[in-house]
């Protein structure tokens, strides 16, 4: 069914439940996980000083490694291996969709940001990834997952 299944994390909520979720599929379907934290180098377009962005990338290429660093935590608690990737890239959804070309990877699970409306119910990124993948993208959505683990909501 499914050999390769790519989490992108953000370091939200949202995004470590999605890690969650992938990691049961993953066991149900003898899978191999890969993590990718996209630092968002479209930031640089944002800032006046070439000496401010840099502090600003390398804090983010921190935030990184650090959320990877709990994913791969989140991951051994449940028997699960992963591979992890800190990617760069101007546009975060081409450097996921690039990554899946790359790796063969045949199902994205991703969480949505939460907000209301049609534009923002899976989230730009999220959305921006559905549209330009070929590969079925697995949307989670906060609702549940954000009282407790995966699978363990109060259902409210």
């Amino acid at each position: 069914m499914y050999d390769r299944i790519l989490v992108p994390v953000d370091g939200s909520d949202i995004a470590y439940a999605a890690a969650d979720h992938a990691f049961d599929l993953a066991t149900a379907v003898d899978a191999e996980v890969h993590v990718i934290f996209v630092v968002d180098e479209s930031i640089e377009k944002m800032l006046l000083s070439t000496h401010s962005m840099r502090t600003v990338l390398e804090s983010l290429r921190e935030r990184g490694e650090e959320v990877l660093d709990t994913v791969e935590e989140r991951a051994d608690t449940a028997g699960v291996s992963v591979t992890t990737e800190l990617g760069h890239a101007v546009q975060v959804h081409e450097a996921i969709v690039d990554y899946c070309d790359e790796h063969d990877v045949d199902l994205v699970v991703m969480g949505t940001s939460g907000r209301e409306g049609f534009d923002h119910l899976v989230g730009s990124t999220t959305e921006r990834v559905l549209m330009a993948s070929s590969i079925p993208v697995l949307a989670v959505s906060p609702e549940g997952v954000l009282d407790g683990p995966a699978g363990e909501s109060d259902g409210e």
